[in-house]
């Protein structure tokens, strides 16, 4: 479905290995909501700074505390962002195809802030701070559409979090 020719990998802690993802077919990336307005051409030169991971059911993909510097879009499957409160897990949110996590650690590489857990068997395509960090010098032309919707995409996310806060908030008073 993802891919022209096939590609080889491991296995690792459960992943399969990444690899670069070399006759992708750049049409798969039109999944990824913040992917979708680039040309099969940008998408093609987009996916060499992206490799693609395997995730098996139940795999622990990130997790909280942990340094991140990666950001993972995600092509098929479903997973869970999680915390855990006093022992007890919480489910913050669950993520389909089309969607991305991680993205704040491109940025400052910092610790994560939930884990993020295969619910299904699931494919990733992952970029890490350094590819990041190459696409930005060597073709800012990808770069720019890409921050722009990923920031477009983060603005939607806080403004529907606060007003949940919001709506809890007015529920408790």
């Amino acid at each position: 479905m993802f891919f022209r020719r096939k590609t080889g990998g491991g296995a690792d802690a459960g992943v399969e290995a990444a690899q670069a993802p070399t006759g992708m077919d750049p049409r798969a990336l039109r999944r990824v909501k913040i992917l979708a307005g680039m040309s099969e051409e940008q998408l093609e030169r987009f996916a060499q700074f992206m490799q693609v991971e395997k995730i098996p059911q139940w795999a622990v993909i990130v997790k909280q505390g942990d340094p991140g510097d990666t950001m993972y879009l995600i092509l098929q499957g479903e997973l869970r962002v999680r915390i855990n409160v006093g022992g007890k897990e919480t489910i913050l949110t669950t993520l389909g195809v089309g969607e991305f996590f991680g993205d704040i650690s491109l940025f400052d590489q910092g610790p994560r802030s939930a884990d993020v857990v295969a619910n299904a068997d699931s494919v990733v395509l992952k970029i890490s701070a350094s590819a990041f960090d190459e696409l930005s010098k060597k073709a800012p032309d990808l770069a720019t559409p890409f921050l722009r919707a990923m920031g477009q995409t983060l603005s939607a996310r806080i403004r529907a979090d606060n007003k949940r806060y919001g709506d809890s908030m007015k529920m408790a008073s």
